[in-house]
């Protein structure tokens, strides 16, 4: 049974509610009013410049602080498997009997996580990474490894938030929220990068396609995106952006090389080896 503030929460035009909130942010106002909300904003919720190409002064918009680029070099890449955004590694663990975990206690469907009982599937026995980003990280998606972008998938869903509260109150958190989901074809196989949307992010956006998510009149069913000339990406490059912060889960199949978890919770950069192989 739901509690009171989940039910009350689930009769809020959550996805509506967001789709403005992302429009407003990356509104362009005047250059005085802008720099005195976008200073506020920084201060509030203490984000770190410092590695950004432009000065606070030269924004335009509260939301392109978070997808701003950052200085060259700023990520040193580490070796094997890196962490493709900045945030907290949450948990990482074997796939199991097709379930993942959401915290104690919980779990979700793989299956309905992907959208696909055969791509669920071919991550039995793989190795699976949770990553949370919070307003104070920079909200970029870099490859954690090379390879090839043949398919995208696009599901549409709630967005709820996927803060500690969601993760205890929302079942089946992760395969309720929209999510984009980019499989790379890697020397560990085809891995599934999944961005999930959540409550005031507005828009996931991706590099090798012009496609967004939670736009106020796109379609509600799922897409899928089929790229024959399959876009090639280095490790460390940009693969997209939550245009406010969310959360990033990765799925490594099995059958390839092995794995050696060398961080498996805590705080991580883009470029931070998660596991060696």
């Amino acid at each position: 049974m739901k509690s009171p503030t989940t039910f009350l929460i689930s009769l809020l035009p959550l996805n509506f509610l967001s789709a403005l909130f992302g429009f407003l942010i990356h509104l362009r106002l005047p250059r005085p009013l802008s720099s005195r909300l976008i200073r506020l904003f920084v201060s509030y919720f203490k984000i770190n410049l410092s590695d950004a190409k432009k000065k606070i002064d030269e924004f335009q918009s509260i939301g392109e602080v978070f997808i701003r680029e950052l200085v060259p070099g700023s990520r040193p890449l580490g070796d094997g498997l890196v962490s493709p955004v900045d945030g907290t590694l949450r948990e990482s663990r074997i796939i199991h009997a097709g379930k993942l975990p959401q915290i104690k206690g919980k779990t979700y469907s793989v299956e309905e996580f992907l959208g696909s009982s055969s791509e669920a599937a071919r991550f039995e026995g793989g190795t699976f990474f949770n990553l949370y980003l919070s307003p104070p990280d920079y909200h970029a998606i870099h490859a954690p490894l090379a390879g090839d972008i043949g398919v995208a998938t696009h599901l549409p869903g709630r967005l709820w938030p996927v803060n500690d509260w969601a993760l205890k109150n929302v079942s089946d958190l992760f395969s309720v929220n929209e999510r984009v989901i980019c499989y790379l074809e890697s020397s560990l196989g085809k891995i599934a990068v999944v961005m999930v949307g959540a409550t005031n992010v507005g828009k996931i956006s991706v590099t090798f396609d012009s496609f967004t998510s939670n736009g106020f009149f796109q379609s509600k069913k799922p897409t899928v995106r089929i790229y024959p000339d399959k876009p090639h990406f280095n490790k460390g490059d940009k693969l997209g952006c939550f245009h406010f912060g969310s959360t990033v889960v990765m799925l490594i199949p099995p059958g390839g090389p092995s794995l050696t978890i060398q961080k498996d919770s805590g705080k991580v950069s883009v470029g931070t080896t998660l596991a060696t192989f």
